[in-house]
């Protein structure tokens, strides 16, 4: 069963997807429909045409094979054949797209130094090189957005911050730590968004064991206070 696909939404304003025809267009996006979980499908004009455009008679293979040689003159695609197939490889899959637990390809990769595989459209398709330009800074602004999602602070549910007091046998109240964070947004004494809220239960686990020490001493100091105060007063009352 074919996987869903992800199609970026500044496609509609790429200048080198608007110098497509709107059959390219259409293809194109197919492309992506159509490849398995390493960016590679089956270029042959015939099969494309079947399978994006089944209803449509009066669509021809060779309508099909001239789109498929704009979109190599223009975006980041490269066709070649092997051992007599014709096939297409998405050369920024990777970057917009992300699987889990990919299935490997059974289309060979694209290698220009293996003889056997040979690159579609001749001369007139761009080189890797020039194919990856034009995307460049939209590579980059997706790698910086991960990067940032993957710093985002994700409240723990209350059952998560209980069972870690639990696991590290804290003196942390667990139910007073979630109410205290949780009705702050989140946000520490000194108005920071908390960014690990284990550290945060290690802090109080800290400053618990600080006041249960303090009230100790005290306990302690008041219990030899009483001490004397008895003494002295029996002694007085003995004199």
């Amino acid at each position: 069963m074919a996987r869903k696909r992800m199609i970026d939404p500044n496609i509609w304003q790429s200048e080198d997807f608007g110098k497509l025809s709107n059959l390219a267009k259409i293809v194109f996006i197919g492309l992506f429909s159509l490849a398995d979980d390493e960016g590679r499908g089956r270029a042959n004009p015939t099969y494309l045409k079947s399978s994006l455009f089944p209803y449509n008679e009066g669509m021809r293979s060779a309508d099909v094979e001239v789109a498929l040689s704009e979109i190599s003159r223009n975006m980041s695609v490269v066709f070649y054949s092997c051992d007599g197939s014709s096939y297409y490889s998405l050369l920024s899959w990777d970057n917009f797209q992300k699987i889990d637990k990919p299935t490997n390809s059974k289309i060979p990769a694209f290698n220009e130094e293996n003889k056997e595989i040979r690159r579609l459209f001749g001369e007139e398709s761009t080189s890797t090189s020039r194919r990856l330009s034009p995307n460049k800074n939209r590579i980059e602004k997706n790698k910086k957005e991960i990067k940032e999602s993957e710093k985002k602070f994700f409240p723990p549910t209350f059952e998560e911050v209980q069972k870690y007091v639990t696991e590290k046998q804290l003196k942390v109240n667990a139910q007073q730590f979630y109410n205290y964070f949780t009705e702050g947004n989140w946000i520490d004494s000194k108005g920071n968004q908390v960014k690990n809220w284990k550290q945060k239960i290690l802090t109080w686990n800290g400053y618990s064991n600080q006041n249960q020490s303090k009230k100790t001493n005290a306990a302690n100091f008041e219990q030899r206070d009483y001490k004397d105060f008895s003494s002295f007063y029996a002694n007085i009352k003995g004199g």
